[in-house]
């Protein structure tokens, strides 16, 4: 997949596409350079990133970070600017319940394992086990 890394307006710098992606692409990439975004390009399918829907050449390729990480400690501040940002990005962010349903599907498997230890505790716990 040919993506070149270049100045960013989210941060510092990211990575863009140099050609069209469609809906469901796989793509290989570091996503250690991956910028975060509220709306973000791409999300997970298993262990591989994909295309969260089509994107354009030159578009910035970004990832959720809720989609990524469970980690507590994690917080940064969001300049993504589009309609659905949280300002504020957490690792607890995988939690909300309304980013669980965008994200269905797309969550890295540490993040889903996550979300169904708490589905599982919340159930036993309506349960009365």
């Amino acid at each position: 997949m040919p993506v070149e890394r270049r100045a960013s307006a989210i941060a510092g710098r990211g990575l863009f596409t140099t050609q069209p992606l469609s809906d469901g692409a796989v793509l290989e990439v570091d996503t250690a350079l991956l910028n975060h975004s509220c709306d973000p390009t791409l999300a997970w399918s298993g262990t591989r990133l994909v295309a969260f829907r089509d994107v354009a050449a030159g578009e910035e390729l970004t990832v959720d970070y809720a989609t990524t990480t469970t980690d507590p400690d994690m917080l940064v501040r969001c300049h993504c600017e589009t309609y659905r940002c949280r300002q504020m990005v957490t690792g607890e962010d995988w939690r909300i319940p309304e980013l669980q349903r965008r994200y269905a599907g797309h969550l890295a498997p540490e993040v889903q394992a996550a979300v169904d230890g708490e589905a599982g505790r919340a159930s036993d716990a309506a349960l009365g086990s």
